[in-house]
């Protein structure tokens, strides 16, 4: 990797980088889109049903891993069919938009503006950073997927066993996580798309690279989003204080 990263940087495709990251995010900024329109949807026209269903933890469960499977059948077609893939990220987009919902019924405006605020504010310098560095962070992928799997495992657990200090523990690793996550997604993308450009793939796998890229950035800032409002509803921004 490194000798790949000191070649790259005598003759960088800096125009065809660029044009790249530019369809990444306005895929990203797609299913944002879509996420927030499905939550106002959500919160002004179907909150009983919003509420019924998440309000019960074996149907949050149930909701989880239909979510699992769609991340799942996206990575399978991402670049055989980018099309397709597409498309399953703004279905992905809905189903996350429907746990939004939640957030907007549950937390006070200003709450949710804050944690918007925070959370555009720590995505942005962390991409930044891991556009910018000119080392691989690969070496980062081993613990950031150890500490996603606990993150995950403890937050099920506690939707059962629910602990005010467990919570908010996960709350502040989940930030640092996925802000680490944000870097080492962003020196990935670069990182692949020269890999791409100089094996000479082909247009479709490019696209799949930018789609994928889109949802794994789309996580990202979604998970800082989510992990920055249980702080903020931790301190008293939320609707049942």
């Amino acid at each position: 990797m490194d000798q790949y990263n000191s070649r790259r940087t005598v003759n960088p495709d800096t125009a065809g980088l660029n044009r790249f990251f530019l369809k990444v995010y306005e895929y990203m900024a797609m299913a944002l889109l879509v996420s927030f329109v499905t939550a106002y949807i959500g919160v002004k026209f179907f909150a009983p049903q919003i509420l019924s269903i998440f309000s019960n933890p074996i149907m949050s469960l149930v909701m989880f891993a239909v979510m699992i499977g769609f991340v799942y059948l996206f990575s399978k077609r991402v670049y055989t069919n980018p099309g397709k893939a597409f498309g399953m990220l703004m279905g992905y987009a809905v189903l996350n938009g429907a746990t939004f919902a939640v957030i907007g019924l549950s937390f006070h405006v200003a709450t949710i503006g804050m944690a918007l605020a925070g959370a555009v504010a720590l995505f942005a310098g962390m991409a930044l950073y891991g556009y910018m560095t000119k080392k691989s962070l690969a070496s980062w992928r081993g613990i950031l997927m150890g500490a996603m799997i606990g993150l995950i495992v403890v937050g099920l657990l506690n939707i059962f066993f629910f602990n005010s200090m467990v919570y908010f523990v996960t709350a502040v690793i989940g930030i640092i996580v996925f802000s680490a996550m944000t870097a080492y997604d962003m020196n990935t993308l670069k990182s692949m798309y020269y890999q791409f450009s100089e094996s000479g793939a082909g247009a479709t796998m490019e696209q799949g690279l930018a789609v994928s890229g889109a949802l794994n950035l789309y996580l990202d800032f979604v998970n800082i989003f989510i992990y920055l409002l249980q702080i903020f509803g931790l301190a008293g921004g939320s609707n049942n204080d």
